[in-house]
């Protein structure tokens, strides 16, 4: 995540979530473009806002912004219909009432719910992230209506009760499963309550469980199918890197609970646990732990840290070419480099979440075998799948 300021004197931080600057007190939102947090001034005679120094554009704040504040997305205001000069123009008119983020929701929870609101912020705040980070990268992003075959959609949804931390069930609610189907993403509103998360974390004998991670695991799902699945020479490529994923899933999925889970020595050859499951989710959790790096990377390097030369290393964060910028010619070497920043700087992440006593931010060990699984995702990103050796392993 990039760093923000306001424009108003001193220049104060602005945050990704911010919706309001706290020493002008304007209000703080995002625009389609997706790309900065920035002020917007109210034009008060004609109730829309404006930023400084841009006269060709107006905005208004997302629907979602404006009742519940589970967003800050600013949406251009268009023609009113009674401006527009075609029925064309006059439809437009009525597609700007959520912006770039909400668009992509399909299903939100009942928000008549008053316990609902406030996880489903935390939801929102979580997609967004995730979505900030691969509007920076050379991929497909496109909601259902700007691509009925291929769109993606999330489902926010709940099968159980919020009063008792998602205990108890509704009745006549289906059990909702977090997941990814043919574009669309469902997460279950659970996932966004700290203590139900929390004790299925236990449950499963998990040491890292995230909302952010949810999405980004599932988002995985949904770039293999874009960037993968319909490519037979890429498919083929990637079987090398990660397994036949044509192997039956149920099966797979039977015979890893059946055996108890993973064996002792998953962290030498896979990202997690449930990675070990099936190639599909070997996949989605490599994929989830390439989106987390280099975000906590862009942050570092936003936030101007470096590394101790000191201690070893001629490079400091502000060397990286990351991928959310334009990728170097050697897209290799280049992410070798960002491969080993990054298990530094995982260190000094973990120490300082030990001195906080709090557990590892990344518990997680980069062995050689998932350095190259990250560089697959790394170069299938980039459309550089054929730079790639055939045979990795060998």
């Amino acid at each position: 995540m990039k760093t923000f300021n306001c424009s108003c004197p001193g220049q104060p931080s602005l945050f990704f979530e911010s919706h309001t600057c706290n020493a002008c007190g304007r209000v703080v939102g995002i625009t389609d473009e997706f790309e900065s947090v920035q002020p917007f001034d109210l034009n008060e005679e004609a109730n829309y806002f404006v930023i400084e120094g841009v006269s060709d554009r107006a905005f208004k704040k997302c629907k979602n912004f404006a009742q519940y504040n589970a967003c800050n997305g600013m949406v251009d205001v268009k023609l009113t219909k009674e401006e527009a000069a075609t029925e064309a123009e006059a439809k437009n008119t009525e597609d700007n009432e959520y912006c770039f983020a909400c668009r992509f929701n399909e299903v939100v929870p009942n928000l008549n719910v008053e316990a609902h609101v406030p996880l489903w912020q935390k939801m929102e705040n979580a997609k967004r992230r995730a979505l900030y980070t691969l509007k920076a990268l050379p991929l497909p992003l496109n909601n259902n209506e700007e691509d009925a075959e291929t769109g993606l959609t999330f489902e926010f949804t709940v099968d159980r009760n919020v009063k008792d931390h998602f205990v108890s069930k509704l009745p006549h609610h289906p059990d909702v499963m977090t997941g990814h189907n043919n574009g669309n993403i469902t997460i279950n509103l659970a996932e966004a309550d700290d203590v139900a998360r929390s004790k299925t974390k236990a449950a499963m004998g998990e040491n890292y469980r995230t909302l952010l991670g949810h999405f980004r695991h599932e988002l995985g799902h949904y770039y293999f199918d874009r960037l993968i699945a319909n490519n037979p020479y890429k498919h083929e490529r990637c079987k090398a890197y990660f397994g036949d994923d044509e192997l039956d899933y149920q099966e797979a999925l039977d015979q890893y609970y059946s055996n108890g889970g993973a064996p002792a020595n998953w962290p030498e050859n896979f990202i997690s646990e449930y990675a070990i499951m099936h190639p599909w989710e070997d996949w989605a959790e490599t994929w989830a732990h390439y989106m987390h790096i280099i975000d906590t990377l862009e942050t570092a390097q936003s936030y101007g840290l470096l590394f101790d030369k000191n201690r070893g290393t001629n490079q400091t964060l502000s060397d990286l070419n990351l991928p959310q910028d334009d990728a170097d010619d050697d897209i290799s070497a280049s992410f070798n480099r960002i491969l080993n920043s990054w298990m530094e700087f995982s260190v000094v992440l973990n120490a300082l979440n030990r001195s906080m006593g709090l557990q590892d931010a990344y518990p997680f060990v980069l062995t050689e075998p998932v350095r190259k699984k990250l560089s697959f995702i790394h170069h299938a990103v980039h459309n550089k799948t054929l730079l790639l050796s055939e045979t990795p392993f060998e």
